[in-house]
């Protein structure tokens, strides 16, 4: 279901598919108990097939939860791949549901009590547990509840005594409050993701820019790990005359002007490469996986002119400078702070030429190893 679901909060809702290992666990041993005993009592074979098959339905999903569960750990999930796991999900579930529909069903055909007794706790049981766990999906768990409880309510209103009908009626009333109580687990589901996702993103984001701040920026330096083989370079810019602009036009205007160099910076850079606001007018790039060091430069070029074309901001023509500098470093060999101290001090030798781009390249740094020199 992607009702009103954002991609990150339906792959998190799926996620929580594989957390049903232990209920699922009881539930493949209680349809075991239940069925070897029914079949024991009524010599059913429709019973003894449904018990065979909710078991191994059961050991199934188990199976591909845990898969699920691994395939999660190793990579981040795309909404391809989440709408892949719901859908093999889904299959299981299902399959447990109509296991537990038929032997219920065929339980209630016969005129054994106890039998009827066990057929009815599992039905209730099975119903109750989709209800609190499944309904994170609750197309997959109005439809699974159905497939177990529809069947065998007809079949315990088909019994024909006053005890079957009113059993038969609690059922109905069970389903119904089952699905009442599904969409109200969903929906408080549903807040708590998108209230701990907004925290999270902005425990990550710039409030103004919507760019990484620091903590998102190292995260993104310490995920790099380590290479001989690539370089990582950190460019430091800030804008010249920023404070005029502020003076002039007022901080309302200075802070649209900084949104949509942010927005320029962003359609600029490709991935794997980001930009981060630290402060004020303070800007770092995080370019990794270098391969030719001539890029860092290519780069910084291209957001010196990038950035530095006319804006228009509340019907005035705004031109902004940039002081860039940059610094490399081979991949995972260097400190993040130690980095951006060095390109800050390249950007200031940039800044007191007037603007443009400088760097500092470390002397222990040999270039000529690389496919092209700087």
């Amino acid at each position: 279901m992607r009702y009103r679901e954002t991609d990150d909060v339906f792959k998190t809702l799926v996620s929580e598919l594989h957390s049903t290992l232990t209920p699922t666990t009881i539930m493949g041993i209680t349809i075991l108990a239940v069925g070897l005993f029914a079949y024991q009592s009524l010599g059913s074979m429709p019973v003894l097939i449904a018990t065979i098959a909710g078991a191994l339905a059961s050991l199934a999903k188990i199976a591909v939860s845990l898969a699920h569960r691994r395939a999660d750990a190793k990579a981040r999930t795309t909404v391809a791949d989440a709408a892949r796991w719901e859908k093999v999900q889904g299959v299981f579930i299902f399959l447990i549901a109509g296991c537990v529909g038929t032997l219920a069903t065929v339980a209630f055909s016969h005129r054994d009590l106890s039998v009827h007794i066990l057929a009815a706790a599992l039905t209730f049981g099975y119903c109750a547990g989709v209800t609190v766990r499944i309904s994170v999906r609750p197309y997959i768990a109005a439809v699974a509840i159905l497939i177990a409880a529809v069947p065998a309510t007809i079949a315990v209103v088909l019994y024909g005594d006053m005890a079957h009908w009113i059993l038969g009626l609690l059922c109905v009333i069970f389903i119904v409050a089952a699905m009442q109580s599904m969409l109200h687990v969903y929906r408080t589901t549903v807040r708590q993701i998108r209230l701990f996702l907004e925290m999270e993103h902005q425990a990550r984001h710039d409030p103004l820019t919507g760019l990484g701040n620091r903590t998102a920026l190292s995260e993104a330096y310490l995920s790099l790990g380590s290479a001989e083989d690539a370089l990582t370079c950190v460019h430091c810019f800030d804008l010249d005359g920023f404070k005029h602009v502020n003076d002039r036009f007022g901080h309302a205007v200075g802070d649209a002007l900084l949104v949509a160099i942010a927005g320029r910076l962003r359609e600029e850079l490709n991935k794997p490469a980001i930009a981060i606001r630290i402060g004020g007018d303070e800007f770092v790039i995080l370019q990794p996986n270098l391969r030719d060091p001539a890029q860092a430069e290519v780069l910084a070029r291209r957001v010196l002119d990038v950035l530095g074309a006319p804006y228009r901001i509340a019907g005035e023509e705004i031109c902004i400078g940039i002081s860039l500098g940059y610094t490399m470093a081979l991949c995972g060999s260097a400190d993040l702070d130690h980095m951006m101290v060095t390109a800050d001090k390249a950007s200031y030798r940039a800044k007191r030429s007037g603007g443009g781009m400088d760097r500092e390249i470390p002397a222990t740094l040999d270039l000529g190893k690389f496919a092209v020199a700087a």
